[in-house]
């Protein structure tokens, strides 16, 4: 909830009416339809179905989403516009999830698919637009000047100097101003753009005034200077302005670092993992569980008799499915599946396919080119040893060999691996020539590990779709 009367202002006027409005937009939505197929003659218990008890589960569907599995970030600074969409998309999913398991249990009867399946997409595609049309909304607010936040930064040095510069950086529809630097520094020194206020000693003085700052980032270490620092922490909390401080920490790696407490003592972890928490992981394999399990029951039995055919006239000699032992979640090995699209080799374990490779049949190439080789996997899905959306795992062998010439490799395997990843939608898809392009693939999968959300899982969901649509020259 709000702490501070910018932050109440800003739920009252960008996020309430936003939630209300999506409130009204599921309900109709749901509505409509349900007028449609009652005047084109579908049989199912309408009277029943539109009562308050069943806005009443539609509501708090929609409140257990925004305020615990998908919170609103409309309002959020540094978000683009393609997030907030997806983020908009994963809301009426969810919502429409739980919604549908609650009239299920609640009720005991069985809604129309029609019905649900149409109040599913169009529940998607309309939240998605609308908040689409409320972040242009709140971006225009602040260019004219309304929904700003003043941030002053005291102390200089490498870190903060990184901050500053990324501030200076930002466009107007950010919101963010930099109300100048406290600093024992020339300001020839500074970034260009920054203000100057004055030695850092001068910083308590000005912020003591009214409404100097929203935000105080400080570099001073409070070893060196504790009664300074402790004078700043106190006007933040007297004067309700969010205090950060800003940490040297030289000789470490620049990873999402978390904070935590070991016996009363606050340490640091080299690596912050959003998805190491009951809820978190719960959410996660619920969504693999209902994901997998409805396409393994719907689309895979099709895919499968076409892929049978076409395997076993290309090269009768060989299985259906392919399986290779690799390594996944915590190390752990597990037989990831695969439409087979090779002739039986013996280097099959250890060899990545390469461009033109001589071990792939011609309906191979096009299971490979399609990616449809790679529609098994919902089977470890739905088996629990991937997940839908992680780092792609690798042979035993390429883990083997690529753990000793990279440091960080093994990070990638503390989160399920996925049929696509976050490296997948961003350039490092297929074969690995060199060991900067494996270190490129580790660096960007250890960034979703860090930046894990299921607004990300939404956004490489679709991203993944939308390259599938196009020709690939990495599908080989």
């Amino acid at each position: 909830m709000p702490n501070t009367p910018k932050e109440w202002r800003e739920f009252l006027f960008y996020k309430l009416p936003t939630m209300l409005a999506d409130i009204a937009i599921l309900y109709l939505v749901m509505r409509l339809l349900a007028e449609y197929l009652l005047w084109s003659g579908v049989p199912y218990p309408y009277e029943r179905y539109f009562t308050v008890g069943i806005f009443a589960l539609l509501l708090v569907s929609y409140l257990i989403v925004i305020w615990g599995l998908l919170p609103l970030r409309l309002t959020d600074r540094r978000r683009d516009l393609v997030s907030i969409f997806d983020r908009g998309v994963g809301q009426a999913f969810l919502t429409w999830a739980i919604f549908s398991g609650m009239v299920s249990l609640v009720y005991k009867y069985e809604v129309s698919l029609r019905l649900s399946i149409g109040q599913l997409f169009l529940s998607m595609i309309l939240l998605g637009i609308w908040h689409l049309l409320c972040a242009y909304f709140i971006r225009t607010a602040r260019v004219s000047g309304r929904n700003t936040r003043s941030l002053v930064f005291v102390g200089y040095d490498d870190n903060q100097q990184q901050i500053i510069r990324s501030v200076l950086g930002y466009d107007d529809t950010s919101g963010y101003k930099v109300g100048g630097i406290f600093a024992d520094v020339d300001a020839s020194v500074l970034p260009e753009g920054a203000k100057l206020l004055g030695p850092v000693a001068d910083a308590p003085d000005y912020l003591e005034k009214k409404d100097s700052a929203d935000f105080i980032f400080c570099a001073v270490d409070p070893a060196d200077n504790p009664a300074l620092v402790g004078r700043l922490i106190s006007i933040s909390e007297q004067h309700l302005i969010k205090f950060y401080y800003v940490p040297q920490f030289k000789g470490y790696v620049r990873n999402k670092m978390e904070i935590t407490q070991f016996d009363g003592v606050n340490v640091i972890s080299l690596h912050d993992e959003p998805m190491n928490n009951v809820a978190a992981k719960l959410l996660k394999r619920a969504c693999d569980v209902v994901i997998s399990g409805l396409f393994l029951c719907t689309v895979y039995p099709f895919v499968w008799i076409f892929c049978a055919i076409g395997i076993k006239r290309a090269d009768p000699s060989g299985p259906i499915l392919f399986r290779q032992r690799r390594t996944g979640y915590n190390g752990r090995e597990f037989d990831c599946l695969k439409f087979r699209s090779m002739r039986a080799s013996s280097d099959a374990d250890t060899k990545q396919a390469v461009e033109g490779d001589s071990r792939v049949f011609p309906f191979g190439e096009f299971l490979r080119r399609s990616s449809i080789d790679e529609l098994p996997q919902f089977i470890n899905v739905f088996k629990g040893d991937m997940s839908i959306i992680g780092p792609r795992p690798h042979m035993l062998h390429h883990t083997e060999i690529y753990s000793e010439l990279i440091g960080n490799y093994m990070v990638r395997h503390l989160v399920k691996p996925g049929i696509t990843g976050w490296a997948q939608v961003n350039g490092s898809r297929g074969e690995t020539r060199t060991v900067e392009d494996m270190r490129d693939r580790v660096e960007k999968d250890i960034w979703y590990i860090e930046n894990w959300s299921p607004e990300l899982d939404v956004r490489i969901f679709f991203m993944t779709v939308s390259q599938l649509m196009r020709k690939d020259d990495k599908a080989y």
